[in-house]
């Protein structure tokens, strides 16, 4: 059986800042979504690894360590309980694959929800 097919541009275009869409989920635990950044989210760590492909624009990926700029077509993994967070000056659209356990919208960060 297949999955639903997406329009990419169209999500593109309705997407809301650090609000992700559901792509696909795979093999019943991991699912690929697609993002908007702008702005800072809040810095923070999931369980298990995060995985982050920009598909148009640049972000900075942020730990307390060190700051890693993602431009398009590059990616990254984020290794589980690593803390990080995305930033974005301008503007980017970003693949990621996680395990379908991990919220990262910015509903799910209260402090930050009217702010990015």
């Amino acid at each position: 059986m297949l999955s639903e097919k997406y329009e990419i541009q169209k999500i593109i275009t309705n997407l809301d800042t650090f609000s992700p869409f559901d792509l696909a989920e795979v093999d019943k635990e991991y699912v690929v979504r697609i993002a908007y950044f702008k702005g800072a989210f809040p810095f923070h760590t999931h369980p298990k690894d995060e995985f982050f492909l920009v598909l148009e624009g640049d972000f900075t990926l942020e730990t307390k360590e060190s700051k890693t700029v993602l431009n398009q077509g590059e990616c990254i993994t984020v290794r589980g309980g690593l803390e990080h967070r995305p930033s974005c000056e301008n503007r980017a659209i970003v693949l990621t694959v996680m395990h379908k356990s991990i919220r990262t919208s910015k509903a799910n960060f209260p402090e930050v929800k009217d702010k990015i």
